[in-house]
């Protein structure tokens, strides 16, 4: 505002003819301004309008532009907002499938486990029972060795099972 009143040189008041009165500021050209008699190029008005026309269908044609990919943008995002609910079903299926699935193996783990502690219960067991087979084996086989010296013939060992234990 300040360089406007700088620039100002006077105010003439007019007068319409319809009576009211305005007031006309003249400004002073400002310094970096040609003069007419520095040799300023002269443009026809015809030039400047046609100039002006061929910028204002540039710019006509760039709204024209950035509305129609204003309204693909509007309509993909519609089509994305859309799919939206499908996406977010799918989402809660998969969590609540690996939940499931989780859970599952969870409890396999926990049933391998107790197997797997039962399995090393029943091997204990059953080479416990091996070695109560071999002692009662071999305490019958002496019983036999003794038996066969006290009424003088030898007496044969048992016979071997299949699936017998071995020691």
């Amino acid at each position: 505002m300040a360089k406007v009143q700088d620039q100002l040189s006077e105010s003439v008041a007019i007068t319409d003819p319809a009576g009211t009165r305005q007031r006309l500021l003249v400004l002073n050209p400002p310094a970096n301004r040609h003069t007419p008699n520095e040799g300023r190029p002269a443009t026809s008005l015809a030039a400047v309008f046609d100039r002006f026309a061929e910028t204002q269908h540039l710019v006509g044609e760039q709204v024209i532009a950035l509305e129609d990919l204003v309204r693909e943008q509007g309509e993909q995002l519609a089509e994305a907002s859309a799919q939206l609910p499908d996406i977010k079903e799918r989402i809660n299926w998969l969590i609540a499938t690996y939940y499931e699935d989780q859970q599952t193996s969870q409890s396999f783990r926990e049933r391998l486990a107790r197997q797997e502690a039962g399995l090393a219960t029943l091997t204990e067991a059953v080479r416990g029972l091996c070695e109560t087979q071999a002692q009662w084996r071999q305490t019958l086989e002496q019983m036999l060795v003794l038996l066969g010296r006290a009424h003088g013939t030898p007496i044969p060992s048992p016979p071997s099972w299949p699936g017998q234990c071995t020691s």
